[in-house]
């Protein structure tokens, strides 16, 4: 059973303040729901999406009504749809489910672009914290009491745990899954690299989706593994007479190509960019997760990772024992690498759908 697309809200905050301190002024938050809260407002999962994600979680999608919006075929179908649904793993019939774009974000949430469009000085440095703090406050408006849990793969796994910390006496449960406890030296040089391209692409108007293709492709070779990169790619290659002076000959080139040029359609440069900055200055304070002592904690891991290591999740097991939380960890042996949390549902079915199911004491 698919989930429609007639889910799709947005949450306008008049006067939002940022970490920073200043002040953004009527801001909006496009998100999604699945499933209806319980009278006692306690039945409620947030979701965080990973880095180019979106509210669009489960079920089929159409083009935004805003043609301004970047949009592909990719965006058709929710990004979670195998996980989120009635009688799912997220079972719908249960938990009623919200997911939000991020503030920087390129799919309806306030970000660079509504500034450029408004003529308005450059949008400012968002903070993950200023991420968080938008969907507390949506969360506030739909009549939420408690989360029965938080869930965040990749980022937002970073982003579910400092949420649970900040606000422990909201969150009961937390998922985190392809996550980790902080920035690692090889993310922050990734960071770097893509943050550096397009920065040389930010005032050449005719290349300037070149320059995001670019920056993709940095980060696109850590979210597969080798391995499905080389079954993916094609037997012929697409580019090989003129594109760069004829130095494509293989088809994992090719791939690797052709994804960068497939994100331009789906994403902004200055999006992108947004939520890249938030990720390089994530840094979170570990003597806060002092406040979710005794909470249950689900860490998944695949062992083929090589965006955030399983080494990253077992640290993060380890610091969260210190702390008395009840954690429970889960490794994967997977071919698909760090996008494994998006392409194979049946290794999570089980333990995320037995670890929401029990319920506190």
């Amino acid at each position: 059973m698919k989930v429609q697309n007639n889910n799709i809200s947005k949450f306008q905050i008049p006067h939002f303040q940022l970490d920073s301190g200043e002040v953004l002024e009527d801001i909006e938050v496009a998100y999604t729901t699945y499933g209806q809260l319980s009278p006692s407002g306690d039945n409620a999962i947030l979701i965080f999406h990973a880095l180019t994600g979106s509210h669009l979680l489960a079920g089929n999608y159409e083009q935004f009504h805003d043609k301004t919006l970047p949009w592909n075929e990719e965006l058709e179908i929710g990004w979670w749809d195998d996980f989120v649904g009635p009688e799912k793993m997220i079972d719908t019939n249960k938990y009623f489910v919200v997911c939000a774009n991020y503030l920087g974000g390129c799919y309806g949430s306030t970000g660079p672009n509504n500034y450029q469009m408004s003529g308005e000085q450059n949008f400012p440095e968002i903070t993950f914290i200023d991420i968080e703090n938008t969907q507390k406050q949506l969360l506030d408006h739909l009549g939420v009491k408690v989360l029965h849990a938080v869930v965040g793969p990749s980022i937002g796994g970073l982003m579910a745990l400092e949420f649970a910390a900040r606000f422990p006496n909201f969150v009961n449960k937390i998922i985190s899954i392809s996550s980790g406890l902080k920035v690692s030296t090889l993310q922050l040089l990734h960071n770097l690299e893509q943050a550096y391209v397009l920065n040389l692409g930010s005032n050449s108007i005719e290349r300037k989706k070149d320059y995001l293709a670019l920056a993709r492709m940095v980060a696109h070779k850590t979210y597969i593994s080798l391995e499905l990169l080389s079954k993916r790619a094609k037997d012929e290659t697409e580019y090989t007479e003129d594109y760069l002076d004829n130095f494509i000959k293989t088809s994992e080139e090719s791939y690797m190509i052709h994804q960068g040029e497939k994100f331009t359609e789906r994403f902004t440069n200055e999006s992108y960019l947004s939520i890249i900055r938030g990720w390089q200055n994530f840094r979170l304070d570990e003597s806060i997760l002092q406040n979710i002592s005794s909470k249950d904690v689900l860490i998944l891991s695949v062992d083929s990772d090589v965006c955030f290591y399983p080494e990253q999740q077992i640290n993060l097991a380890n610091v969260l024992k210190e702390q008395n939380c009840n954690v429970q960890i889960e490794h994967f042996v997977s071919e698909k690498g760090h996008d494994s949390f998006l392409l194979e549902p049946s290794l999570y079915e089980s333990p995320i759908k037995n670890f929401l199911n029990v319920r506190e004491n």
